[in-house]
């Protein structure tokens, strides 16, 4: 039986660093936080937090852990969608979004991403988001007959652009 290689290499960890610290950033932008705020609230210099981003740093368990409390997410996200090659486990469960797709090519999506972001409440803005989490964490227990469900974007395509 041959010997399991159990070491990562240098380049090996630097990917999954750099992976970790991508979902970092990717959370942080899409919760409109700034470098500077998330560094502050966890005690980290605003250089130091953007070497953790950038994947320069290897992020401690305990930072990982004040970050998805600060982020509202569980410490498994930031491995998620993680290439299956850099996966530890074999029993990894798929993840919802292949790697080759990017919710953010999509053109609907981009827009809201950028009215979002106009907002100038932050008040504000921290409640749609809220609000569309709950929407989404309900539509995902409901159970949903695929056969009789029909998307009606009637609403959407009439609605005027506010600019």
């Amino acid at each position: 039986m041959p010997a399991q290689r159990n070491k990562l290499t240098k380049e090996e960890i630097r990917e999954i660093d750099r992976h970790v610290g991508g979902r970092l950033r990717y959370r942080r932008v899409t919760m409109d936080y700034s470098q500077t705020y998330i560094a502050e609230r966890v005690g980290l210099s605003f250089q130091q937090f953007q070497k953790y981003e950038k994947g320069t740093n290897r992020i401690s368990a305990s930072k990982l852990h004040e970050f998805s409390k600060l982020l509202d997410v569980p410490v498994s996200f930031f491995f998620d969608e993680m290439p299956d090659y850099m996966k530890a486990a074999t029993q990894a469960t798929t993840p919802s979004i292949t790697p080759h797709e990017n919710p953010f090519d999509e053109p609907k999506v981009q827009e809201f991403v950028k009215a979002y972001r106009a907002i100038p409440d932050a008040t504000v803005r921290r409640s749609i988001f809220l609000t569309v989490k709950a929407i989404a964490r309900y539509n995902a227990s409901a159970a949903v007959d695929d056969d009789n469900y029909q998307e009606d974007n009637s609403d959407i395509s009439d609605a005027k652009e506010v600019a």
